[in-house]
């Protein structure tokens, strides 16, 4: 595999020559990465990214933010978000045992011994996160999977930067974003059906929105309200 770097439409790019038919981009805090055929022309990666410009900004915006805010360390009084609603934190001195938390109607209550560090307070909410977030796609992917059309043959959770979730077309396992558990529960279900969607289409294509107009028409309020959600709380 050859590599380079280079500047695309005013953006820093590292760009990989791979053996593959189509272009493929992601963003990366300051810098883009594209995977292209072998033989790509610098004017068709420059017309590539150009195309793609509002959402690569958008992109590269959230990865600012998100570098820039203030560290949550989990500390008792500190607000996290779970489905949407916004909870301060308790915290219970725990005499032994791992640190874990959860949910009641006013708060979120994390159990921690006296001594645990930033690093066990965020893992206990993960764990919280990944367990709701499980049970929600229980009881949301069915729905989904019957207006697709289409069925995952495996759900995996996982601690993603930037993405909201992903599908392996070949193996049709789908992977969604542990951040998910802290928006509302429609943001779920529009990354699920996004997801499943590619399971009839590869890439994000007319044919994909089209799926994706008639399977779940707000799509793109919800996908402005998630992305306006996480530029300022994930």
């Amino acid at each position: 595999m050859r590599e380079q770097s280079s500047v695309l439409d005013g953006i820093p790019a590292q760009i990989r020559y791979k053996n593959i038919k189509n272009l493929y981009l992601r963003v990366r805090d300051g810098y883009i990465e594209l995977s292209v055929p072998q033989r790509t022309a610098q004017r068709d990666m420059e017309n590539f990214v150009r195309r793609r410009r509002a959402w690569i900004d958008e992109r590269l915006r959230l990865l600012r933010a998100r570098t820039e805010r203030p560290v949550c360390t989990y500390a008792e009084g500190e607000q996290i978000r779970l489905w949407g609603k916004e909870y301060p934190i308790v915290c219970v001195p725990l005499m032994r045992g791992k640190a874990y938390a959860v949910q009641t109607d006013e708060a979120i209550i994390l159990h921690v011994p006296r001594d645990a560090d930033v690093d066990a307070r965020r893992t206990a909410i993960q764990n919280l996160y990944r367990t709701e977030l499980a049970a929600a796609i229980a009881r949301e992917a069915p729905a989904c999977e019957q207006t697709v059309g289409r069925r995952a043959a495996k759900w995996r959770i996982r601690a993603m930067r930037t993405r909201w979730g992903s599908c392996n077309v070949c193996t049709a396992a789908v992977t969604l974003s542990l951040q998910l558990a802290q928006y509302d529960v429609r943001a779920l279900r529009c990354v699920i059906t996004h997801e499943l969607t590619h399971l009839w289409v590869r890439g994000h294509d007319a044919r994909f929105y089209a799926r994706m107009d008639a399977y779940f028409p707000d799509w793109r309020t919800v996908r402005q309200m998630l992305n306006k959600w996480a530029h300022t709380e994930i």
